[in-house]
Order: structure tokens, then sequence, then C-alpha cells
């Protein structure tokens, strides 16, 4: 099994590939993550960094089949939630790996878009959420009868190029997870997922192939300072 990158207080981070680090780990009780999106967005895509325009995601773009395989490999009891190109989103819809129920197609809206640059079609100012459910286990959430849709700004404080808001994760952490669960981010990015598992109670795994993205997870891990975007 692969050493961990980092571990303190319920929080591990293992730098490497997700599909050779999952097997190994023990059963999430809910998966929260943000996997790469197909080659389209990431060619087209544009990002506000530091009130700046970039084109870059220094990470590749990955298909549907790796989608496939991410479902069929993780061992998780309960909720899956990802935001996810809407492309994928719809194929999930049709069709969804074992032991996997599709259950609902949720958005973020951006309070801050980036415009249409060309200004020939309205600007693309939402995300696709994904909700996904072990046919294995009871369903559950701690929402009631609320919607599982989001309303916050674009993250451009440069520490990676698809950062989520820290209110967003944690809002969805409170709603599909109780005290003590075990949370996993296979795409764990700059590290919101376990920033805000930390600040909840709750023990997270994150995994990650770039190690400048683990350091800075790391860092913010260490910064005991509550921080709400």
């Amino acid at each position: 099994m692969m050493k961990p990158y980092y571990e303190d207080s319920g929080i591990t981070i293992y730098n490497g590939d997700c599909f050779d680090v999952m097997p190994d780990l023990p059963v999430a009780d809910c998966v929260i993550t943000d996997p790469p999106f197909s080659a389209y967005v990431h060619k087209n895509a544009k990002f506000l960094r530091n009130k700046k325009i970039v084109t870059a995601i220094d990470f590749k773009a990955i298909d549907f089949k790796a989608i496939e395989q991410l479902l069929s490999t993780i061992h998780c009891k309960r909720w899956f939630i990802a935001f996810m190109d809407w492309r994928h989103i719809a194929e999930l819809n049709k069709s969804c790996p074992a032991p996997w129920n599709f259950i609902r197609f949720g958005v973020w809206l951006k309070t801050n878009p980036m415009p249409q640059l060309s200004g020939d079609r309205p600007a693309h100012g939402w995300g696709g959420i994904v909700y996904l459910h072990n046919s294995n286990s009871k369903r559950y959430w701690n929402g009631g009868g609320h919607h599982g849709n989001y309303i916050h700004s674009i993250v451009s404080d440069g520490n990676h190029p698809t950062g989520k808001p820290l209110k967003i994760l944690m809002a969805m952490i409170i709603s599909f997870s109780e005290p003590g669960d075990l949370i996993l981010d296979p795409f764990m990015g700059s590290g919101t997922t376990l920033v805000a598992a930390k600040q909840l109670n709750r023990k997270a795994i994150g995994i990650e192939l770039n190690k400048e993205y683990c350091d800075i997870a790391v860092s913010r891990l260490r910064q005991n300072v509550l921080n709400f975007d």
C-alpha cells in the first residue's frame, strides 16, 4: 500500500493516481469529489485567477470510460457526489455502473461566471453536480425536503484552476454525512473537501496526482483558522 503523503487528526493525503490508491483504502461513508471534465471542456475553458482570465488547465481531461472505471473501483457505503461535466452526468443517467443508482442532477449556480467572450451566445453560468447512491444501503440525507442546488461565486484564489467554494463543500458534508464519518475525495486538488471535513469533525482521505496541489492542501490543513471564502 502506498505511504501517505500527509496524515494528521483523521485526515490523510496520498500523492498518486486514484486508481492505484483506492483498492487499498478503507470503505468510505461518502464520496465528495470533482473529477476532470471532458476534453471538449478542458480545451475551451477559461477561468478567473486573481482577477485575470487564464486558459491553462494543468491536468488531463477524462472520458466517460474513466468515470465508469472510477465508480466500479471505488468503495463507498452511501453517497457519491461529484461536480461533473453535464455530458458525463447525462451518460450516467442512461447507464450507471453497479452498485450505483442515479438519484439526481443538481447545479452550482455561479454568481460571477465567466462572460461569453465571443458575445455571440449566452454565457455558461452553472456547473453540474451528480448524486449517486449505493443500492446496497438505505438512502437518507440530512436535508429533508430541500433541494441539492447551490449558489456561490467562483473561487479565484489561484490555488487551483477549478477550485470549489468551501461553503458548498461544507454544506454537502453536513447534508450527506454524520460526524465521525469517513469522506473520500479521489480528485482532491487543493484540498477543499478535506479542509471542510476537518472543520466539521469528519475523517477524510484525499488523493491527488499533482504534488504541488498536495503541498497546497497540506498548508491549508495546517492553518487552524476557519475560512469561509
